[in-house]
């Protein structure tokens, strides 16, 4: 399956993107963790996975891959050694693989972040709904369980809506802070980026554990209001958290989290 993203671009399966160079700043990182409620000082120097997120999206638009109106479906980021903040990475990345879905089509894409000397960091893989192609039915998307059986609390964080819309001010997608845009959408309000969610997964396992390598992965199945008040659930395997939930007000999964190693 191919789809057109403009005149002059054409996405297949094995499409790379162009590479970038960017760099997560200390007051960048503060902004996007206070923003979420998260004390900056957690990390010291070291960058949250989770600022990958933005840059990443960066890529994929600079070749034309629509924003406004996707749906991101899932994460996965495969940390082997962390970045610190200042410091130059090279994203590079290509698509996996392209399905059918009713609204466009399901983008799956990875990506590596290397150090100047060419060190890979972080690898990671992103799939979501992109409002492009056919739009022909679905295959199905394969999620985790949602059973919250053996799993217990570990936080609550209550957002906000100033802060959920800051969180998102450079990221060129309205239905993060815009009321009437998100309406049109269809949802009662904006709704929190997907990668917050990833930065409270991100809080209790750092501060648990400090992990300088792990491997997780995240669904995104409900939207995260930005009044919501958000609770985090884990389940724990041999003395280790193995899997989390992040609940809604309404004490669903907004997103389920595998954590595969750390």
């Amino acid at each position: 399956m191919e789809v057109i993203v403009s005149e002059a671009a054409l996405v297949d399966s094995g499409f790379e993107f162009t590479s970038q160079t960017f760099s997560v700043s200390a007051a960048d990182q503060a902004r996007k963790l206070t923003c979420s409620g998260i004390d900056p000082e957690l990390y010291d120097d070291a960058v949250d996975v989770a600022m990958l997120g933005l840059p990443t999206l960066r890529v994929m638009m600079a070749c034309g891959i629509p924003i406004l109106g996707g749906v991101h479906l899932s994460q996965r980021f495969r940390q082997i050694v962390p970045f610190r903040l200042g410091e130059n990475i090279s994203i590079s990345g290509r698509v996996l693989e392209i399905a059918p879905h009713p609204r466009g089509c399901i983008l799956r894409c990875e990506f590596s972040y290397a150090r100047e000397d060419g060190t890979i960091c972080v690898e990671a893989v992103r799939s979501g709904i992109s409002p492009m192609g056919t739009k022909e039915p679905s295959d199905g998307i394969s999620r985790p369980s949602e059973d919250l059986g053996g799993f217990n609390e570990v936080m609550q964080r209550a957002l906000m809506p100033e802060r959920v819309a800051d969180y998102s001010s450079e990221a060129g997608n309205l239905i993060h802070s815009d009321p009437e845009v998100a309406q049109k959408h269809g949802f009662r309000a904006p709704i929190a980026a997907g990668l917050m969610g990833i930065h409270f997964y991100q809080e209790a396992l750092q501060k648990l554990y400090q992990p300088s390598t792990f491997d997780l992965e995240v669904w995104f199945r409900r939207p995260m209001f930005w009044d919501d008040t958000l609770t985090l659930v884990a389940h724990e395997s041999e003395g280790r958290i193995d899997a989390m939930h992040l609940l809604t007000s309404e004490g669903k999964p907004a997103s389920n989290c595998l954590v595969h190693s750390i």
